[in-house]
Parts: structure tokens; C-alpha cells; sequence
């Protein structure tokens, strides 16, 4: 029973990468815990792979973008997982008119267990979103790469017209840390020991996204005989009153 707990706990933090080690800590889940969670479990064996994808996009009014994808995928029987990243950019065209919004306040935003997300904005004609979501599918597991992406070997900074963005660890998790160029504003995400995602907008005309996928891939459930075997029974107890 205890190598299964620690299966599940591990599978999406099992060997991690050099440089991604202390990203996710597996935790063995307690008696009391387990007591709440019948009816609502995966057995690992039906587990293919687990993958976490984040991206963060900020596009400015002159249609310039900045950006990145972090991707993690833990697959059944592999030794260390596979994290990559990505870099999204793309040219625009004209000129940008310096944000003049002032955003004040949000300190407490940081210190929110769980799940956080907030779009502050103090301009006009602008467009935020923060997504979260969990993907469940069967049968193949394989998560195709991005030819783009390359893997992950430390913090990276990307840039270009549109503003900067830094991917690190922080907090034993991965950031995205975004800033857009000519005060128009600014973005995070995080995920690992919780999940975080803002978007802080002073110009005009940005469109800012932050989008966060949990993908976990099950095998098809194969006949369970010693499952029927039980129903058959008790089938059979039933013309004796029971």
C-alpha cells in the first residue's frame, strides 16, 4: 500500500532534472487524508503521464508580442521527466503610446494559499485573462514537443520590442515573470506550492494572457476479473436476502 501512495505522490516529481530537483517534493498522503478521497482515486498503473503546460503572452496596441511556454511531462516508466521552454515573440508593427495608469495595492495577493488570480488594469480598451485547466484523456500519452522549445537548463530571459520576460524556479515551483516595454504593465505565473497568476495593465490596447493546462493521460481501464468475481457473489447473495 505504501509504494502505491508514493507512486502517485511521485509521479510528477520523480527525478526531476539537473537544475529542477527541488521544483516539486513528493508528500506521502496520511490515513486521515485517504479516508476522504473513496470513490475519488486513480490507481497508478493506469497513469501514462503527467504534464503541466504554462504560457504567458502580453501583445501590445503596435501588435508586437512577448512571451513563454514552460512544458513538464512525467511519462510511465521514464527515468526523468521532460521540462522544456519556449520563446514567444512576434514583430508587430507601428508605434506604442506609453502607459500613463498607475496600479496601487495588491500586496496581499502574494500570501494567498491555493489558487490566486487577479487582472488589475488602469487603462482603457484592454483585454486580460488568467486560465486554468485539467485535462483528463485516455489511451496514448505521448505530448508532442514544440520544435522551438529547448530544454530547460536554468533561468532564461527572453526579449524584444514588446518587453521582457524571465523564467526561473521560485518557490519550488516555475515562474514566468513578464514586464511589457513603455509602461504598459505587467505579468506572472507560477505553479508549484500553489498556483498564481496576475496581470497588472497601466497602458492601452494590451491583450495579456496566462494560461496554465494540467494534462494527465490514463490507459484504457482493462477488465478487472477479480472486480467481477466480487460483483458475482454478490449478485449470488441476493436471492438468500441480503
Amino acid at each position: 500500500m505504501h509504494k502505491k501512495l508514493w507512486l502517485a505522490a511521485s509521479i510528477l516529481a520523480a527525478s526531476l532534472p539537473v537544475g529542477a530537483s527541488t521544483l516539486f517534493q513528493p508528500v506521502e498522503v496520511s490515513d486521515q487524508e485517504l479516508a476522504q478521497l473513496r470513490g475519488r482515486y486513480v490507481l497508478p498503473d493506469r497513469i501514462i503521464s503527467f504534464g503541466v503546460v504554462m504560457t504567458s503572452t502580453w501583445q501590445n496596441s503596435a501588435g508586437q508580442v512577448i512571451g513563454a511556454e514552460v512544458a513538464l511531462n512525467v511519462a510511465n516508466g521514464q527515468i526523468q521527466p521532460s521540462l522544456y521552454v519556449r520563446q514567444i515573440s512576434s514583430p508587430g508593427n507601428g508605434n506604442v503610446t506609453a502607459g500613463s495608469g498607475t496600479i496601487t495595492g495588491g500586496a496581499g495577493l502574494e500570501n494567498v494559499q491555493g489558487i490566486v488570480q487577479s487582472v488589475r488594469t488602469a487603462g482603457d480598451l484592454n483585454t486580460g485573462l488568467n486560465d486554468l485547466r485539467l485535462r483528463i484523456t485516455t489511451g496514448n500519452g505521448d505530448v508532442p514537443v514544440d520544435p522551438d522549445a529547448q530544454p530547460w537548463n536554468g533561468s532564461q530571459d527572453f526579449s524584444n520590442a514588446a518587453g521582457l520576460v524571465h523564467v526561473s524556479t521560485r518557490a519550488g515551483g516555475i515562474s514566468i515573470a513578464l514586464n511589457a516595454s513603455q509602461g504598459q504593465g505587467s505579468s506572472s505565473q507560477q505553479i508549484g506550492g500553489g498556483v498564481a497568476q496576475h496581470a497588472n495593465i497601466s497602458g492601452t490596447l494590451n491583450n495579456v494572457r496566462n494560461l496554465a493546462a494540467l494534462n494527465v493521460a490514463l490507459r484504457d481501464n482493462p477488465r478487472n476479473l477479480n472486480l467481477e468475481n466480487c460483483i458475482e457473489q454478490i449478485r449470488a447473495l441476493r436471492p438468500h436476502g441480503y
